[in-house]
């Protein structure tokens, strides 16, 4: 599910407010009139968040927003702190959710955090937390995140408040396992099973269990990972067995569902499709008429798209695209970029599989459009936060210098060496803070004059390439026509090698113009679009071949960034190793094999043919096999070469040294 909608939960619908039962059009008019003739009390208060919610149910956040702000001008008035908390949180969420505005929404939720700090009132200081903390993990501030989860553990554990720990725990958890850190996000979630486990909750095991298969599934160890599913499954279905009044108060319907569609992706990442499509579609068809009449649109578009994956991993054509599209109508609709992503990439690859290598490419290149535009929001969102955390900072600083300067003037007659002191200390303080200033401006600039480059660079390719494949790929398109023409003509009448040659030629030159298209076009700078390619090279090149093939390729491949120059290095490099089977192995068999090992890239091309020479000579290494070599040492590559039953090449790339989702 998507963070912004747990947002809306945690501020909308668990946070306990005044009773909502009817209508919400007819209850704000009750509210409203209730509001009117009330005292300016703390019930008051209470009323103006119920008003707010009913508001935000009707989808008139404006309004909603200028009533948080009345709460929270009473609540001042009161010195009341639960009304104070509230009001910010509530004020908080509006230009979250709402307006988008990200640094507003953290500032009214820090301005809530040090109201509940300094007065010491647990429970709203929790739900302060609860808010910034889901909005760190959406702009994917992890380091602010470890400090509130900090500051959370500290508050609970003083309060010896198990459940609020296995709370802050489990955040632990989430937050080093988005930093990719396993065994640290395991050992938190150990901790956080062992307190579900002595509070007796079933549903806190139960989700315990599921935090500890994510963790198994990262490192991609999926027996144990399933372990832990099936667990939760028997929890959650112990659960599901209770009547409604003694059902667990944190057991929700849709839990079920959500614990089939992740034993679903377990099997499917262990290739295990049959099982994979089994559990996904008990999870779709699960239906609890009780207490979870129907899914939320965000985990259904995503449980849509998960099927239409597996049908395709399953070769069902049909189904996959069936369901991959209402996964991607679902998820345009409730405009949900991360589900319109993944059904974008399943389209993509499903049309590659039916060798509809057009649509394959347009779902591609959408794609990476809008895998670039969440790339490119999340920077300028980084870049904001940064600006306005450095503006919050200098006012904050300017506030404390005119407390300083203001108790210095009443003590002036006494402390006239101190005042000198504090002057200096206080020009001295100015130049620091005017040289930072000076010194982040210019980095600022830097930093923007890299990215202006870089996205000049990446037009220019983009022109290049679109210029060569209207240009000159009509061109030969053409001129190929032509040359078909006149063989038809000729056919039969005389012999016509030239004709054959120049038809062979434009063929090769076609291919050779839209390897380099390809090479050229930024939206192909990934590990991904390198891997699918030689994988389609290597299909379309044997298809027609007497030759007995295998494809050994990865289940999923990570998000890095190639640029173009070190994907047609390895390309080509892969390229010439199969196009010598074909000249040189006297081969009937060909395995091209692809593994990303940790962080390396590994491709090896196999064939059972006559192999390699014992001692190779200098003028054998120095063609085909010496370009291979050259090729992969621009790149920081390494190259090998052997026998073993046949002919053996392979590269290997280091990835860690290219940096996730940045083109280098």
């Amino acid at each position: 599910m998507d963070i912004r909608m747990y947002i809306l939960y945690l501020c909308f619908f668990i946070i306990p407010v005044c009773a909502i039962s009817q209508q919400a059009s007819k209850n704000i008019v009750q509210l409203e009139r209730k509001i009117s003739i009330s005292k300016n009390d703390s019930n008051k208060i209470s009323l103006y968040l119920g008003l707010i919610d009913s508001l935000a149910s009707k989808n008139s956040p404006g309004k909603a927003f200028i009533v948080a702000q009345k709460a929270l001008v009473l609540s001042t008035q009161l010195n009341y702190t639960h009304g104070l908390v509230f009001s910010l949180c509530r004020m908080g969420s509006i230009k979250e959710v709402t307006n988008k505005d990200y640094s507003k929404a953290i500032e009214y939720y820090k301005k809530a955090i040090k109201i509940a700090e300094k007065r010491g009132t647990y429970d709203d200081l929790n739900l302060a937390y609860g808010c910034i903390l889901n909005m760190y993990y959406y702009i994917g501030d992890y380091p602010s995140a470890m400090v509130i989860a900090q500051k959370g553990l500290a508050a609970a554990e003083r309060k010896n408040d198990k459940e609020n720990r296995a709370h802050y725990y489990n955040q632990f958890g989430f937050i080093y396992l988005s930093q990719e850190k396993h065994a640290e996000a395991l050992k938190y979630y150990s901790q956080y099973l062992i307190l579900a486990n002595q509070i007796g909750n079933k549903s806190l095991i139960a989700d315990a269990y599921i935090c500890m298969a994510d963790a198994y599934l990262f490192e991609k160890d999926y027996n144990i990972a399933l372990h832990y599913l099936f667990k939760a499954l028997h929890n959650y279905k112990a659960l599901d067995k209770l009547t409604i009044p003694y059902k667990d108060k944190y057991f929700k319907g849709d839990r079920m569902a959500y614990t089939l569609f992740k034993i679903s992706n377990a099997y499917k990442l262990r290739g295990n499709y049959k099982l994979a499509l089994q559990y996904a579609l008990n999870g779709f068809n699960y239906r609890d008429a009780r207490y979870s009449p129907a899914y939320n649109p965000y985990d259904l578009a995503s449980y849509y798209v998960n099927i239409g994956e597996v049908y395709m991993d399953l070769k069902d054509y049909s189904n996959a695209m069936h369901f991959l599209n209402k996964g991607l109508l679902l998820s345009k609709s409730i405009k949900h970029r991360q589900d319109i992503l993944d059904a974008y990439s399943g389209l993509s690859k499903t049309f590659a599989l039916q060798k509809r290598f057009d649509s394959a490419y347009r779902y591609q290149g959408l794609f990476a459009t809008l895998k670039d535009s969440i790339i490119n929001e999340k920077a300028s969102r980084a870049v904001e936060q940064i600006r306005n955390s450095f503006e919050s900072d200098k006012k904050d600083k300017e506030i404390a210098l005119l407390n300083q300067q203001q108790k210095l003037k009443e003590a002036e007659s006494e402390k006239k060496t101190l005042i000198l002191n504090i002057v200096i200390g206080f020009f001295t303080l100015l130049a620091v803070i005017s040289y930072l200033i000076i010194y982040i401006g210019n980095n600022h600039k830097k930093q923007r004059q890299a990215i202006e480059k870089q996205l000049a660079v990446q037009t220019e390719r983009q022109r290049i390439s679109g210029d060569m494949h209207d240009d000159i790929g009509t061109g030969l398109s053409t001129m190929l026509l032509y040359v078909n023409m006149l063989k038809s003509k000729l056919d039969g009448k005389l012999e016509y090698p030239d004709i054959e040659r120049v038809s062979s030629l434009g063929n090769e030159l076609v291919a050779q113009m839209k390897e380099i298209v390809w090479s050229l076009n930024p939206g192909n700078d990934s590990l991904e679009s390198l891997l699918v390619f030689i994988r389609q090279y290597f299909a379309r090149l044997f298809e027609p071949l007497p030759y007995a093939t295998n494809i050994i390729f990865p289940v999923s491949i990570p998000d890095i960034a190639l640029k173009g120059a070190i994907r047609r290095n390895i390309y080509l490099c892969i390229k010439e190793a199969i196009n010598n089977v074909i000249k040189h192995a006297r081969a009937d068999w060909v395995e091209l094999e692809i593994r990303i090992s940790k962080d390396t890239l590994i491709v090896k091309v196999k064939d059972n043919g006559a192999g390699f020479p014992d001692n190779p000579d200098i003028k054998f290494f120095s063609n085909g096999l010496k370009n291979m070599q050259n090729r992969m040492s621009q790149v920081n590559g390494k190259f090998h070469f052997f026998n073993e039953d046949g002919a053996v090449i392979s590269i290997e790339l280091q990835l860690h040294e290219v940096p996730k989702g940045v083109v280098v």
